[in-house]
């Protein structure tokens, strides 16, 4: 019985000489302008001082993803900046990657096309794939390699680079609420609030601004907490618990009298209580709210 698995088809003399000629135009550039190009694309990175070359449409694409996975993770140290470009560039190689695999089927495409006379169908592209990867199996081996390093390198600083931000984060919070204990302090004793001048066990400064915010929300979310606590259920939830519009968005009219009150239920049929809170915002007078 004889085998169906069909045998590869030797190169011909005609593509070797193609290949060679090909060769010979991919050394770079040999002009002196050419090589004062080249070096016009290589740049200092700002952040390891080494010098890296990329071809100009290259450059802007990396450029643009290096920009937006660094936003992504908002580094504040050194450190943590390191970990965002890392990643981008590992991300950066492993999509370079992904393409210069499909570039090596399309090469050996565009080399089977050159060898037949009639367009290729879809049988003839499946075999064709399937002879480049037989012929490329070794390169293909080492590029799943790459692919997987520098996956691990990915997720590998990922995890360092979150809890080295959750460790400064939480030392941030803690050194902030000392501060803000002080300021309370200040508060009682009718004394401007004001930030130390000098870092916090952990390094950090805070502006007077800053800790006076943190300061007067904590005590108001300590406030309503309280209230909360004390009120009674019925004072804070009347009006929902008997199945009637929520009295709190209901403007001074409607609340003035019996007939406003029904008027107001006809009015808020079918609304949202978001989209009255968002009437409430923009006028608060009307619903009998102090200006500030």
């Amino acid at each position: 019985m004889q085998s169906t698995e069909e045998s590869p088809k030797p190169t011909s003399q005609k593509q070797i000489d193609a290949n060679r000629l090909n060769a010979k135009k991919s050394t770079g550039p040999n002009t002196e302008g050419g090589k004062n190009i080249s070096r016009r694309n290589a740049i200092r990175d700002h952040l390891t001082g080494q010098v890296t070359t990329l071809a100009d449409a290259d450059r802007t694409i990396f450029d643009q993803l290096r920009t937006e996975i660094v936003a992504d993770f908002n580094p504040q140290t050194t450190m943590e900046r390191k970990l965002a470009e890392a990643i981008a560039w590992d991300t950066w190689r492993l999509d370079r990657l992904r393409a210069v695999e499909n570039n090596l089927f399309a090469l050996g495409e565009e080399e089977n096309c050159a060898e037949e006379a009639a367009p290729p169908d879809d049988y003839d592209t499946a075999l064709t794939d399937a002879r480049t990867f037989r012929a490329e199996s070794a390169r293909f081996d080492v590029m799943s390699l790459y692919e997987q390093r520098m996956t691990r390198n990915i997720h590998k600083n990922l995890a360092a680079l979150r809890d080295i931000q959750s460790e400064r984060k939480r030392q941030y919070q803690s050194d902030l609420a000392e501060e803000v204990r002080l300021a309370r302090l200040n508060e009682l004793n009718r004394v401007p609030i004001q930030a130390s001048t000098l870092p916090s066990k952990n390094g950090f400064i805070f502006s007077d601004n800053q800790v006076a915010v943190t300061a007067v929300r904590q005590r108001h979310l300590e406030t309503i907490d309280l209230r909360f606590k004390t009120l009674n259920n019925w004072i804070l939830y009347e009006d929902l618990l008997t199945g009637s519009t929520d009295s709190f968005l209901q403007t001074k009219e409607e609340t003035s009298e019996w007939l406003a009150r029904h008027r107001a239920l006809d009015k808020l049929n079918g609304q949202s209580a978001e989209s009255v809170t968002m009437r409430r915002q923009s006028d608060p007078a009307a619903f009998g709210l102090f200006q500030q």
